[in-house]
């Protein structure tokens, strides 16, 4: 053999196998991107929601001999947890990573069984694994996850609900990039796909499984004859043996899936036991600790509700490597057993087939009057969201980019890239961008307004650190962007949420970091800090805005109203006619229950103190779980037309709309629908709404409930909690309006009253008994509201109040001044209570058929969440700021007097005398008014009862009054003749009830006056006293 000859075929297979590895594709190394051990500090850990994060040492388990770790605290719901910013440990979009959290719980920890802690994402908030917890034992959780930054943001570590209050702590947190991700040849051809095969629904009928087994393997599935759902079937599923939360029945389908298409799952499901839990399915993506698990719909069931339908739609994009599942379990009671039933899985054949092109741009129909804008991110200057964002917007709001968190993420280290492709995106489409915000209690770096001390506790900066990390912060960011803006949110959220006080503003601050380091005028010290910026830059034509939510909450907005006017006014003491504050922006995270009577009067209030007003996060939440009934979007859009009409009626000092998302698909409450286009990008009927909002209020007039009413007799209960034979006397009421689509606890009340005190009595009945939330109104419990005026004002006023006793007796009040006098007590029997209670009358003094506001509600307490309202008016949910939602009570004459006494009285105060020596009278005068009732005959007084009686012993009703007021009014010339054929009594809810002789009088009275058509009601057989009629004639 020739050398030259092996050297050629050798230099050829080396060429050929180097061709081979060039065309073949490149497969990266798993390397490590991000490793926490919190030897020095809490590393990239942010707080969500109200978690305390604290660096600890010592704490040593399960591998952690360094005994690090990091402490999060302070939980009450399963998302108060350790986020960690995709941008602050380095995770890019597309790549998969494998995540592992160890941790541990301590040994006295009180851990519900069940309880989990997760690996989610925000703000999708895909589950990505979880492990179950025990007390004083170590956990590790595993997770993989491929980045969507379309989707999300960062990972959390979190709990289930079961744990939402349990304390843990990480130890270390390891994220690897995994191995073998390829990268594709350019000319790599793409297989063809297998066509999905169709869905047979699942009915149980042949008496098997069809498929369905057990997601742990140790659930006991059993096809069954105890119950079906298929109409003319037999059979159901039966699921028993569960003991964990993600336990239940599991079916694969991936053959029936085709990627990247949108599916409706459905199943229907029949609780066996316990009485009440919540029923969720859900669909798996993938297997092992690569796998996803999605919810679909959950609802809370009972098992009075019988077959119950779960349905939810979910587009497969990813095909979890051909492993994809549907399932149904119950994320808050572990052993619940039930039946499911008529399964289906179809595709929806929705496509995001294109924006409609042939609609108004909503930026088109206000460009005379103000802004329109929507919060974004990158993606949104891409493909179909950026047609129908160039289409219908002219000016953006960074929905993240431009928060603290994201721009200074460590002291010094300014990271603007982001933002500035965002915001020269923004412009170079032409649209004006409005920044997203300079000062926050919430995504804010902790550095800013706190450190560690020496044994790694949390404290708040020195005023003059925090003050100058503000001050740097605020000159950076504006000199940054500069006049690429138009105006600012330099302050956000600063105030509490219904401030018991509102002209004290600076009590009524809330209690933030950046409150604690600086003090009480930190709101100021920022606007003085972005004001100097601007001052240097006189070029730029820049807002200040003070931007906050729930400010048609009457009290938070008269608070934010006293503090701009204040700082204002004080500003303009050294720099006449200039404002500190030009801006206030009204978030606008509505719903359709919110009032607008409110929203107006707080615009109209903003508008006075000289600034310029934006609503600048509107979204109006209707329907659930991603439904919304033709009624809801009606009602949603009915609310939209509302809110632009004012807006419109106020353009000269609206600057701005922004809408905060383009769509429901990607909202964050896209559960409730909020915005004007689905998640299709077509138009729902809210668009319509805004964009012609006085032909949409036209022809969609919604129907206005009449309030229910009832009457208290007068007495004086002893406060016991046991119902005495007194209560008998007062009507019940029941209390079963629900609020929430589970109707849980409900109950009657009664109410009686005397001079010093309202007494109400509520009987509740309930299934299971808990106060495991911190939040009073989410405990098992009873509240009253009372408005003593009845002036159904949609605000509260100082006689109104709001009373809550749980059934432990412990209250709470809103506001907290009217608990002087009050009084309670409960009295448990097995899961059911009774509550009774004594409210003080604060601002009136009580007389027969005087109208009060009222109303009653039970809150039903499970697994330390409310999961039902129950009232007896109120259908919104807004009776705690709202007077104009709830019931009216009347007061029962204490001792009716009769028509004899009336008529004395009546002459008394008018100076008529009786007759001495009467000829003439009715025939069954007598006794010692006989002269009276004679008098009354001759000038015609009183014309009787027919018969020519006077009726003297009957009972005096309201009607009677009215009649009598009118004759003797006519007599002495107070009221004149006049033409009252015009008047309209309809506006008096029960005017129907007047019987005809005393309808004259009546109309008589309203056009002298004399009576106002005001809210109140004419009560015409409701029988009178002597107070009442004194009253009247005072």
């Amino acid at each position: 053999m020739s050398i030259t000859k092996n050297i050629k075929r050798t230099t050829a297979l080396v060429l050929m196998l180097a061709f081979a590895l060039l065309c073949m594709p490149a497969v990266k190394a798993e390397t490590t991107v991000y490793s926490e051990s919190f030897l020095n500090g809490i590393g990239a850990a942010v707080q969500s929601g109200g978690a305390k994060l604290t660096h600890v040492t010592g704490k040593i388990f399960d591998e952690n001999d360094d005994g690090s770790a990091l402490y999060v605290s302070n939980r009450i719901n399963n998302w108060d947890a350790a986020d960690f910013r995709f941008s602050d440990i380095g995770l890019l979009n597309g790549r998969t990573y494998k995540i592992t959290v160890k941790g541990y719980v301590d040994p006295d920890a009180d851990v519900p069984a069940g309880s989990q802690i997760w690996l989610q994402t925000v703000n999708s908030y895909g589950w990505w694994g979880g492990v179950d917890i025990k007390a004083g034992e170590a956990f590790t959780l595993t997770g993989i996850y491929t980045v969507d930054t379309g989707s999300d943001i960062s990972l959390r570590v979190q709990s289930n609900d079961l744990g939402a209050s349990v304390p843990f702590y990480i130890g270390e947190i390891i994220i690897t990039e995994q191995a073998g991700q390829a990268v594709p040849a350019d000319d790599a051809e793409e297989q063809p796909k297998t066509p999905a095969e169709t869905f047979t629904p699942i009915t149980f009928e042949n008496n098997t499984a069809e498929g369905f087994t057990g997601r742990a393997g140790t659930e006991i599935l059993t096809v069954t004859d105890e119950a079906n759902h298929t109409d003319g079937g037999k059979y159901s599923l039966k699921t028993e043996g569960r003991a964990s939360t993600w336990h239940g029945p599991s079916l694969r389908v991936e053959k029936y899936v085709d990627q990247g298409s949108e599916y409706k799952v459905s199943v229907w499901v029949k609780l066996i036991s316990p009485e009440n839990a919540t029923l969720q399915l859900s669909t798996q993506i993938g297997e092992g600790s690569g796998a996803s698990y999605v919810n679909l719909v959950s609802k809370a069931v009972s098992t009075r509700d019988g077959w119950v339908q779960l349905e939810g739609m979910y587009r497969y994009n990813n095909m979890g490597n051909g492993y994809l599942t549907i399932y149904v379990e119950s994320p808050n009671s572990p052993e619940a057993s039930f039946y499911i039933d008529d399964i289906s899985f179809e595709a929806t054949g929705s496509k995001l087939d294109g924006i409609q092109k042939d609609l108004k741009p909503v930026k088109d129909v206000y460009k005379d009057k103000f802004l329109i804008g929507t919060a974004i991110s990158p993606q949104d200057f891409e493909g179909l969201r950026f047609e129908l964002l160039n289409m219908h917007f002219n000016s953006v709001t960074a929905e993240n980019a431009m928060k603290p968190s994201e721009l200074q993420p460590t002291k010094g280290n300014f990271t603007f890239d982001a933002a500035d492709k965002l915001v020269d995106a923004a412009i170079d489409a032409g649209m004006k961008v409005h920044g997203h915000t300079l000062v926050w209690h919430q995504q804010s770096p902790d550095w800013m307004n706190t450190s560690k001390d020496a044994e790694g506790n949390t404290v708040y900066l020195s005023r003059e650190e925090a003050l100058e990390n503000l001050r740097n912060h605020i000159k950076t960011v504006v000199e940054h962007f500069g006049g690429r803006v138009i105006s600012w949110d330099v302050v956000n959220e600063a105030m509490s949420d219904n401030p018991p006080n509102p002209s004290d503003w600076k009590g009524s601050l809330r209690k933030s970091p950046w409150y604690y380091a600086i003090g009480e005028d930190y709101v100021e010290q920022a606007f003085l800090a972005a004001r100097e910026v601007l001052d240097e830059h006189p070029e730029w034509d820049i807002k200040l805005y003070y931007n906050d939510y729930n400010l048609d909450n009457q009290n938070k907005a008269r608070a934010v109203y006293n503090m701009v006017k204040e700082i204002n006014e004080n500003y303009q003491k050294t720099h006449p006619g200039k404002l500190l504050i030009d801006g206030i922006g009204m978030q606008g995270h509505y719903s359709v229950s919110t009032n607008p009577t409110n929203v107006k009067l707080s615009l109209e209030r903003f508008i006075e103190l000289g600034v310029e007003v934006s609503i600048s996060e509107l979204d109006v939440r209707a329907g659930s779980n991603f439904l919304l009934s033709e009624k809801e979007a009606d009602a949603q859009g009915y609310f939209y037309a509302q809110l632009f009409k004012l807006l419109s009626d106020n353009a000269d000092s609206v600057a701005r709309v922004t809408f905060w998302g383009m769509d429901d698909g990607t909202s964050w409450r896209s559960a409730e629908n909020p915005l004007p286009f689905d998640k299709t990008y077509k138009a729902k009927p809210a668009y319509y709404a805004v964009v012609d909002p006085e032909a949409f209020i036209e022809e969609h007039k919604p129907e206005t409930p009449e309030a229910n009413r009832t009457y208290a007799p007068y007495g004086t209960p002893v406060i016991d909690g046991i119902a005495d034979e007194i209560w008998n006397d007062a009507p019940e009421i029941p209390v079963n309006r629900y609020q929430t689509a589970w109707h849980g606890a409900s109950g009657t009340a009664r109410v009686l009253y005397d001079e010093s005190n309202l007494y109400v009595l509520i009987k509740v009945n309930d299934t299971q008994l808990d106060k495991g939330s911190a939040n009073p109104w989410e405990q098992d419990s009873i509240e009253v509201f009372i408005d003593e005026n009845n002036a159904k004002t949609t605000f509260y006023e100082d006689d109104d109040g709001q009373y809550r006793v749980n059934y432990d007796n412990e209250t709470s009040f809103n506001p907290e001044s009217i608990a002087e006098g009050f009084e309670s007590a409960v009295e448990v029997s097995g899961t059911n209570y009774t509550v009774e209670v004594k409210i003080p009358f604060r601002t009136i003094k009580p007389v027969s058929n005087m109208q009060i506001g009222i109303d009653v509600q039970i809150n039903d307490g499970s697994d330390g969440a409310r999961q039902s309202i129950a009232t007896w008016n109120d259908i919104t949910g807004n009776a705690y700021q709202d007077t104009s939602v709830i019931g009216i009570l009347a007061f029962r004459a204490k001792k009716p007097v009769t028509r004899g006494e009336a008529i004395v009285m009546i002459m008394k105060a008018y100076g008529v005398e009786p007759l001495d020596n009467w000829t003439d009278n009715f025939t069954d005068a007598s006794g010692e008014y006989a002269g009276y009732y004679a008098k009354a005959k001759e000038i015609g007084f009183i014309n009787g009862i027919g018969g020519n009686r006077i009726g003297a012993d009957i009972p005096m009703t309201r009607e009677m009054l009215y009649t009598m007021l009118y004759n003797i009014e006519s007599l002495t010339g107070k009221i004149q003749e006049a033409d009252i054929s015009n008047i309209d009594l309809s506006g008096f809810y029960d005017y129907k009830e007047l019987s005809d002789w005393s309808l004259k009088a009546v109309r008589a009275l309203v056009k002298s006056g004399r009576l106002r058509v005001d809210g109140n009601d004419l009560l015409p057989k409701s029988f009178v006293d002597a107070e009442e009629i004194n009253a009247i004639l005072e």
